[in-house]
């Protein structure tokens, strides 16, 4: 049987549709998340003031703003750039769950602001996942359970890998001002359309507290490692990618518990490939992510 060739350029076409596509999926695969206790960051040692963990809150509202640039790679040094933005506001509770220490989290998706490279997502993709509501466990120390959505879809399976955001992990019996320590986890994700899973390892620094709108907070400065890898199908093809990157930020956290802002960015480089083909595109990308709070807990 012949096989049928795809071009470099067609290749690329593929690439940036399967980026942008609004079509539904299924839930993010990979391993089922480990005890929410035993992944806990060992404590560190010294530490000045109050130790903080992660405490109940409802209604908890916040603005999640992430902006992702990948620069695709041509032979003979062109280059395609494709820009993507989603601005979010979500309401975030946690709640006493059965187990000792771990809480039931709930996170609603308000509304949704969605481009890719300067273009408006269709509305009618916005409008499906309006009102999605994640739920899933989440240790006091910020271990996190795979979220696990009401509903599927492109933009409700990106948005659950970047609500991780509002969950920083702390050490064992809590964080205070001057403690580091380091995290290493793995969990599902989609990312750029890609079903698959991310490892991290992330060094943690507690600074001094400061002053937020009023009240303190303790900003933990990160500094993260990770590689991720997925599969989708697209145009009758499999595609496969890989990327490796590095993240830095900073958290900042409430002496009540609760995540008040965060922002940081993401560098990275990644490979698109169709083995069938045994063709791939390279790709480096960029990305910017900022939370604010928009309520204080109730």
């Amino acid at each position: 049987m012949r096989r049928k060739m795809t071009s470099f350029v067609a290749l690329a076409a593929l690439v940036l549709t399967a980026a942008c596509s609004s079509s539904t999926s299924g839930g993010p695969e990979g391993p089922a998340p480990q005890p929410v206790d035993p992944n806990a960051p060992p404590a560190p040692e010294g530490g000045r003031g109050p130790a903080v963990t992660y405490r109940p809150v409802s209604n908890a509202g916040y603005r999640l703003e992430h902006r992702d640039s990948l620069v695709l790679q041509y032979p003979g040094g062109e280059s395609q750039t494709q820009v993507r933005s989603r601005v979010a506001f979500v309401r975030l509770s946690l709640a006493d769950a059965p187990a000792k220490g771990a809480y039931k989290v709930t996170l609603t998706l308000d509304s949704l602001e969605a481009q890719e490279s300067g273009t408006p997502v269709p509305p009618d993709s916005v409008a499906a996942a309006k009102g999605t509501i994640w739920s899933g466990t989440l240790s006091n120390v910020g271990t996190l359970s795979e979220l696990q959505a009401d509903r599927s879809g492109t933009l409700t399976d990106e948005l659950a890998g970047h609500l991780r955001l509002l969950f920083p992990a702390l050490p064992q019996g809590g964080v205070r001002e001057g403690m580091q320590w380091s995290d290493s986890t793995q969990y599902p994700l989609v990312s750029d359309a890609f079903t698959g899973t991310e490892s991290s390892v992330t060094s943690y620094r507690a600074a001094e507290k400061v002053d937020v709108e009023g009240d303190d907070a303790i900003p933990l400065e990160t500094t993260s490692k990770y590689s991720r890898s997925g599969k989708r199908v697209q145009g009758e093809q499999e595609l496969e990618m890989t990327a490796t990157g590095t993240r830095t930020g900073v958290h900042r956290l409430g002496l009540d518990g609760v995540i008040v802002a965060a922002q940081g960015n993401d560098t990275g480089e990644m490979t698109i490939s169709v083995p069938a083909l045994g063709q791939s595109v390279p790709i480096t990308r960029s990305s910017t992510y900022a939370v604010s709070s928009l309520s204080a807990g109730q």
